[in-house]
């Protein structure tokens, strides 16, 4: 059965991030698979999360990580009602080293994306920017969902695509709605346009539009084309009609993921995302 991967360093966020992990696995029927990864800027590192001269510190983690699970799912039996779908949840009790956890994860092909949290020190734009995020992505061959701490765990119902008109798009929005299939959700494709009187930006964006009905043939997709000419950037498109509960993006060089991520900053003033943000790897 198709599995999530949940990274944690059992901190508040990365609790909050697997509950809703477990959220999205009980809509889409998959199970639940937990990995211990300590996050610090710029590099991995795994810390003991226990203490004591008698066990090993493979042992200590192990155990945390146990706790850790049950504890999570003990709380979404108690959201549930009874008779319906549970994930089965599970822990990797392998190396916590950066390079054997992902490793783990690609030979996996069952792992259909990986959950996780900011850094306690992040909000969600800037740990996406940060090395240690980008290097999971850059690593990992499934999406990647990064997920804030005030995430409401409720029924995904309307998500958004941030395409660059790249032909590739159509099928990292293809590989989105297929994920998300069981939530029935909305998927509203929109493009950023800061040439709004440009013809070839009008061009590339009918050719898109014409291939979100054309090759995809699926219901609740619609294109949305956003001025995007004011100085100062923010996430307000999100809020249009009804508010997203999901962004995604396509994995792109580091430049344009930090220029894209970076639209709600500037000297005077933050515009924080609050809702969780999917990177979906370029597919050939």
């Amino acid at each position: 059965m198709k599995t999530i991967a949940v990274l944690t360093d059992l901190s508040e966020k990365s609790a909050h991030a697997a509950k809703y992990a477990l959220h999205l696995a009980r809509k889409m029927r998959v199970n639940v698979k937990f990995y211990h990864l300590q996050l610090v800027p710029a590099i991995f590192h795994a810390q003991p999360v226990l203490s004591g001269e008698d066990y090993p510190e493979e042992l200590m983690i192990d155990s945390k990580l146990a706790a850790f699970s049950e504890i999570l799912e003990a709380d979404l039996m108690k959201r549930v009602f009874p008779g319906s779908f549970m994930p089965q949840t599970s822990v990797y009790t392998g190396s916590t080293d950066m390079v054997d956890v992902m490793t783990e994860i690609i030979n996996d092909t069952e792992i259909a994306f990986i959950v996780m949290a900011p850094l306690e020190t992040d909000d969600l734009a800037s740990f996406i920017m940060s090395d240690a995020c980008c290097r999971i992505i850059d690593w990992t061959t499934v999406p990647v969902l990064v997920v804030p701490q005030n995430t409401p765990l409720r029924n995904i119902e309307k998500m958004a695509f941030a395409t660059t008109l790249d032909a590739g798009d159509i099928l990292s929005i293809a590989e989105l709605g297929s994920l998300m299939d069981g939530f029935h959700a909305e998927l509203m494709v929109a493009h950023l346009n800061n040439k709004p009187a440009d013809n070839d930006t009008k061009a590339a964006e009918k050719e898109i539009n014409r291939k979100l009905y054309t090759d995809l043939r699926c219901g609740g997709v619609y294109f949305r084309s956003v001025p995007d000419i004011k100085h100062q950037k923010d996430w307000e498109w999100l809020k249009a009609n009804k508010r997203a509960d999901l962004l995604a993006v396509a994995k792109q060089p580091k430049e344009q993921m930090i220029s894209f991520f970076k639209r709600g900053q500037s000297s005077h003033v933050t515009h924080h995302i609050t809702i969780p943000v999917m990177v979906l790897p370029k597919r050939p």
